[in-house]
């Protein structure tokens, strides 16, 4: 299993026009291997008080020269996936390494982390059954 996360930098009033994408765009059509994605936006200290990790570093030696915006709404897709040639399959093969490739909404190029999980837990809960509302499976 790997869990590959991508942070999307979306310029703040282009924020819906982006999830429109993701949802109606961003088409995995039941690809073999997918256990679930989830897209979430980030919330600051301000939204809860115990968030020790800021996503967003004050410090930064990123080339900003090509940027959109400095300013921008941050969102992490969560793809869990069952191996990392599934995801490469249904996902890495549209992957852009070019760090100025942006669609019209991003402020800033998308960062991509791909993790191995070396235990896990699970519990009672279980994953929502179906896709949420507007976004195509």
């Amino acid at each position: 299993m790997i869990i590959a996360l991508i942070n999307w930098r979306v310029i703040p009033d282009k924020a819906s026009e982006f999830i429109e994408f993701w949802g109606s765009t961003l088409k995995l059509d039941g690809s073999p291997g997918l256990i679930g994605e989830f897209l979430s936006k980030v919330e600051g200290p301000d939204f809860f008080d115990k968030i020790t990790w800021q996503m967003e570093p004050t410090e930064t030696e990123e080339d900003k020269s090509f940027w959109k915006s400095e300013t921008y709404a941050s969102f992490v897709n969560v793809g869990i996936w069952e191996s990392l040639a599934d995801f490469d399959r249904a996902v890495g093969r549209l992957m852009n390494a070019d760090p100025k490739a942006m669609n019209e909404y991003e402020a800033a190029p998308r960062r991509r982390a791909v993790v191995t999980p070396s235990a896990w837990r699970i519990g009672a809960s279980k994953f929502p059954e179906a896709s949420s509302e507007g976004v195509v499976p």
